[in-house]
């Protein structure tokens, strides 16, 4: 008599990630969708945030400053995905909020063009418009209702990050002179 194996489930790659963090950052919301349920993809995404992070400053930090950018983007990602969380109304549970945290943490491989200045501020606004559509895949808001979640969550962890990086971790980076 055999015994039946239930399937074994593949593992996949970095370049299977990449696709659907590029998916992501088109605004796909079918690989949203699918990212938003893979428990597999916060570890890529969490790689590509850091990244992100580090290369946005790459430019004017010490390298000090480049390794808490790479923390900080990671830790700003949860403190962000918290915001919206709270402000989205969070009636369905934890998965919502994960999957809300995939999602943006693959999208933040947008973030690795903000080696270059101008694309860089592109980068940003695009990251938002990311997260409102994210916002009203995983939470099912209006389109209103996401882009006011968003907006607020922006502007507070701005607020946050302003502080922080003016303040006590200021001595890390230099500003960039004309």
């Amino acid at each position: 008599m055999q015994t039946q194996k239930p399937p074994q489930i593949e593992p996949v790659g970095a370049l299977f990630y990449f696709k659907k963090a590029v998916e992501v950052v088109k605004l796909n919301r079918a690989a949203m969708s699918d990212v938003a349920g893979d428990v597999n993809a916060i570890r890529f995404g969490l790689a590509v945030t850091a990244i992100g992070g580090g290369l946005s400053v790459l430019s004017f930090a010490s390298p000090g400053g480049l390794v808490v950018a790479a923390i900080y983007s990671v830790a700003a990602l949860f403190l962000f995905s918290g915001f919206v969380h709270l402000t989205a109304g969070y009636s369905k549970g934890k998965e919502e909020f994960m999957g809300f945290v995939r999602i943006l943490a693959l999208s933040g491989i947008i973030d690795w063009v903000a080696i270059i200045p101008l694309l860089g501020l592109f980068a940003t606004v695009w990251s938002i418009v990311v997260a409102i559509h994210a916002a009203q895949q995983v939470y099912d808001l209006t389109k209103a209702k996401a882009t006011v979640c968003i907006i607020l969550s922006v502007s507070a962890l701005w607020l946050i990050t302003t502080m922080l990086f003016t303040g006590p971790l200021g001595f890390l980076y230099e500003t960039p002179g004309p």
